[in-house]
């Protein structure tokens, strides 16, 4: 009697499983899958050096002339204090100085007044008595990219006989929501020896963007302080006078 027992419930128990298994996909098959959102996939975009040298051969290659150019990878990753020593890294350009610093730039030998330097476009007037323009006057962390067309095209103005240099800022509108840039950095020179030695440089970039990223604003504020000494003389030639009609008449004088 009781190896009848445990025959039948050794029985029952191997149906249960078998039951048990069968059951089982039935179950996962009546599972409903939840619909993704697409809108809610976060896109994690990584940007570095190898793309900022793609971006440049791209515009090299999709340009109708000789043109350089070079990215804000770029321009951060050497130690230029101002826009006028990273362009002295494109093939053909020289830089002049001034105060130890680079100021102005000479292309395939024309001089800083035969170069023409415009910001997206429009043309930039000069400080001084000349055409040529300041490239110190400029921070470099506002700048997107430098291009410098060396060949003559119907969309560049005129009368860049050595080169036409672009500076193109950031558009707020290529970098979705809200972004803060600041740089602090500070130049060491010890020539000057009335002055200090450390002089601060600091800039900031804000931009920010509404309205599902179709309007947006940028706001650029750079400040720097240098030291320098300029010594200087000058003598005025002697003019010959054949006669006192330009001597001022002294008072009791006769005429």
């Amino acid at each position: 009697m009781c190896e009848q027992k445990f025959r039948l419930n050794r029985l029952s128990a191997t149906l249960a499983a078998v039951m048990g298994i069968a059951i089982i996909p039935n179950a996962f098959a009546a599972e409903v899958v939840p619909e993704i959102d697409e809108s809610a996939i976060e896109v994690i975009e990584v940007r570095g050096i190898r793309g900022s040298l793609f971006r440049s051969m791209d515009l090299k290659r999709g340009s109708n002339g000789v043109v350089d150019a070079i990215s804000s990878e770029e321009l951060g990753k050497f130690p230029d204090t101002n826009l006028a020593e990273s362009l002295q890294r494109i093939t053909g350009v020289t830089v002049s100085r001034a105060n130890g610093e680079g100021s102005q730039i000479t292309v395939r030998g024309f001089g800083p007044e035969y170069n023409l330097i415009t910001v997206n476009g429009r043309q930039m007037p000069g400080t001084g008595y000349t055409r040529s323009y300041n490239l110190e006057n400029l921070s470099s962390e506002g700048v997107k990219t430098l291009e410098v067309v060396k060949t003559a095209r119907a969309e560049t103005p005129t009368g860049g006989l050595g080169a036409t240099v672009n500076i193109v800022t950031q558009k707020p509108l290529s970098n979705p929501g809200q972004s803060f840039n600041l740089s602090l950095k500070g130049i060491y020179d010890e020539s000057n020896e009335l002055g200090d030695d450390v002089t601060p440089e600091v800039a900031a970039v804000y931009t920010n963007t509404f309205l599902d990223d179709d309007l947006g604003f940028m706001v650029s504020v750079s400040q720097q302080e240098r030291d320098f000494r300029q010594q200087a003389s000058s003598v005025q030639g002697w003019v010959a006078q054949t006669d006192n009609s330009r001597l001022p008449i002294l008072s009791g004088s006769k005429g």
